[in-house]
């Protein structure tokens, strides 16, 4: 793909962006189910852990419902105003009535089928899965063992995060437990599956990495490079705090890339107790991680943390001071979920506001600038708040006009239940030329990115747009 053709796709999103003007960037967008707001709401608990945009302005949640003593995966799929999708199971909903199991995360492929990964409990024990499902909502039988593919060792798996290559095979990250005797050995694991879901063998040992009882975590998040390396982030037990953020990297094999920070892992205190939840693509090709910092020493405050990391692992001095930054809020905690890079390099959080003294949880969205400091043309001092609502939204995203959506669990009279919002949100983007080395990869595009064009053009594929969900 030729250089010219950055160009041009850079000028097409300034125009969609352009184009539609809403209320003031940071409002909930009353044109989602009247108020900004929509709760699908079930006799027992539920959330939606992840957030992907659909064809035809629809938009798909996944998650789980719980059923007496198990929980369930539960599809939701709305419409662009927020209504049911009964395209969808001819309701807009799934819920597994078989499988004991949390779906994490979800990537939309090219014909409008999607693939979802989570934990599902086999025999007592924790086991990594991955489904696929047709465009109907329904388990594709071709896929694994009747849709439902599952990798399983030690002491059990799980899975929190997952992405598709371009040829169709499927990164999952969560963790591992190499010994039934040893509980607290919790290691990160990076597994592949073929694109019908059978395990790939050819990647790292046996289908999979694990890290080395020097990195004992897990990991959260991941996405794959323009070079076809793997980059993951989460967390392991730190040597003065419980935590320490970690950011690595795999060959495409499924090897540590030494080339990377240092022998393949960044890994950082912050002299507090930091974890890392997400991450996702700048402009440029460098990374944005994100997640809770608690600290400075001794303060235990929990605020969100953003890191900005370079391609080869180094701290990018355009975030921050020193490449990273945390976010003071007055007198709450703030626990941050998910992150989205938008093509104008603002980035937006997602999660939940604890206040200090004591009141219910309330879900936020943030948006900062390219240098990590809030943006306060945007709701609040760069925060909405929904002071009006009980939760938390665990997945952030936007659509193809710009607007904002996040997902995650609402109360809804007592029961916490799915719960979507939408914000206005204004894109703003220079003409500018992309390097090539940052376009995405010409051919047949499988993990999402092809669904991604329909909505957002090109341009916005350089973001590296996923979501993803924590649990």
């Amino acid at each position: 793909m030729k250089k010219i053709v950055a160009v041009i796709v850079a000028t097409t999103a300034i125009l969609m962006f352009a184009s539609t003007a809403y209320a003031s960037d940071g409002d909930l967008d009353t044109t989602w189910g009247g108020d900004g707001v929509v709760v699908s709401t079930h006799a027992t608990e539920s959330a939606a852990y992840a957030i992907a945009n659909y064809p035809g302005d629809r938009v798909l949640v996944v998650g789980w419902v719980t059923d007496s003593t198990a929980s369930r995966i539960l599809v939701n799929r709305f419409l662009a105003d927020g209504s049911a999708d009964t395209s969808c199971n001819g309701t807009g909903e799934f819920i597994d009535t078989v499988n004991d199991a949390v779906a994490s995360d979800v990537v939309v492929l090219s014909d409008g089928s999607f693939v979802i990964a989570g934990t599902i409990q086999i025999n007592n024990k924790g086991a990594l899965f991955v489904a696929k499902f047709t465009n109907t909502c329904s388990f594709d039988a071709t896929f694994g063992n009747n849709g439902v593919a599952t990798y399983s060792a030690g002491d059990g798996t799980s899975a929190r995060a997952l992405t598709v290559q371009t040829d169709g095979k499927i990164i999952v990250v969560g963790d591992e437990y190499p010994t039934v005797s040893d509980s607290n050995d919790q290691r990160i694991l990076v597994a592949r599956f073929g694109a019908a879901g059978i395990i790939d063998n050819s990647f790292g040992i046996n289908g999979r990495f694990i890290s080395t009882a020097n990195q004992k975590g897990q990991a959260q998040d991941v996405v794959i490079d323009s070079s076809g390396r793997i980059v993951f982030v989460g967390s392991i037990v730190g040597t003065v705090a419980p935590d320490a953020a970690i950011v690595g990297r795999l060959t495409s094999n499924g090897q540590l890339d030494s080339t990377f920070a240092t022998l393949g892992y960044f890994i950082n205190e912050f002299n507090g107790n930091a974890q890392l939840n997400a991450i996702a693509f700048r402009p440029n090709g460098n990374f944005v991680a994100v997640g809770t910092y608690g600290g400075p020493s001794p303060s235990d405050q929990q605020s969100p943390i953003v890191v900005c990391l370079t391609q080869t692992g180094a701290f990018d001095s355009d975030c921050g001071v020193n490449g990273w930054a945390y976010l003071l809020t007055a007198n709450s905690d703030v626990y941050t979920d998910d992150v989205f890079v938008t093509p104008d390099n603002k980035i937006l959080l997602s999660g939940m506001i604890n206040p200090i003294n004591p009141t219910n949880p309330q879900p936020f969205v943030m948006r900062l600038n390219h240098n990590g400091t809030p943006d306060n043309s945007f709701a609040t001092s760069g925060m909405w708040r929904g002071t009006s609502l009980i939760g938390r939204m665990y997945s952030v995203t936007i659509q193809s006009d710009g607007r904002i959506l996040a997902a995650g669990q609402l109360d809804a009279q007592g029961t916490m239940s799915v719960g979507v919002i939408r914000l206005a949100n204004t894109i703003t983007v220079t003409t500018t030329t992309i390097p090539a080395n940052q376009l995405p990869a010409t051919g047949h595009d499988e993990n999402g990115l092809m669904v991604a064009v329909g909505f957002f053009g090109i341009g916005i594929l350089l973001m590296g747009m996923r979501r993803r969900a924590l649990h």
